[in-house]
């Protein structure tokens, strides 16, 4: 008798203590998430400025900056992570052609201001490329925690799922083509 009930007493410290590690790795993804999403706001608030300052000297590229103000607000609206990541990917997109609107157009290259929010953005980009990676790596610790013997027995039915990485999507990685009226 006193087996059995040490036998049992073992199995519920072991759910109790797997399911504490669950939650502990999910709060770690929803965190990670967190600090992605603070760095990915922080680039589309630069995004005004940047079209602001772009306009000025490159008033025939409309389309461009457009653009890249259509990719900032469906980045805003975006709150799923699916959806974030989705439209994340049109404003790297959009974002790219306009900072290659300075080759096309040096006055445009030498405003200081389009320096400082260049710099910015590219410190911001590496901020962003920290936090996909912090992010991806703590899902797939989850992912690895919840798939193993013995979480895998009760994880799923007791609400653990991992979310998805944050990833390009197939083909979006590949080098951008920058076309400017006439040239």
């Amino acid at each position: 008798m006193e087996i059995v009930l040490g036998i049992a007493v073992l199995v519920v410290l072991a759910v109790v203590l797997g399911v504490n590690r669950l939650i502990k790795l999910r709060n770690r993804v929803d965190s990670a998430w967190a600090d992605l999403d603070v760095q990915l706001s922080r680039r589309r608030a630069l995004i005004p400025n940047l079209v602001a300052t772009v306009s000025g000297y490159a008033t025939h590229e409309r389309e461009t900056l457009e653009a890249v103000t259509a990719a900032r607000a469906t980045g805003d609206s975006a709150h799923a992570r699916g959806d974030v990541s989705s439209a994340e990917e049109e404003v790297d997109e959009a974002l790219g052609r306009v900072v290659a609107l300075a080759e096309a157009y040096p006055e445009l290259k030498a405003d200081q201001r389009f320096r400082e929010l260049h710099t910015e953005l590219v410190a911001t980009e590496n901020r962003i490329a920290f936090s996909r990676q912090l992010y991806n790596d703590t899902v797939t610790q989850y992912r690895n925690a919840v798939q193993r013997f013995p979480a895998n027995l009760f994880a799923q039915r007791a609400g653990f799922e991992p979310p998805g990485l944050f990833s390009a999507e197939a083909g979006t990685r590949s080098a951008m083509r920058v076309e400017l009226n006439g040239e």
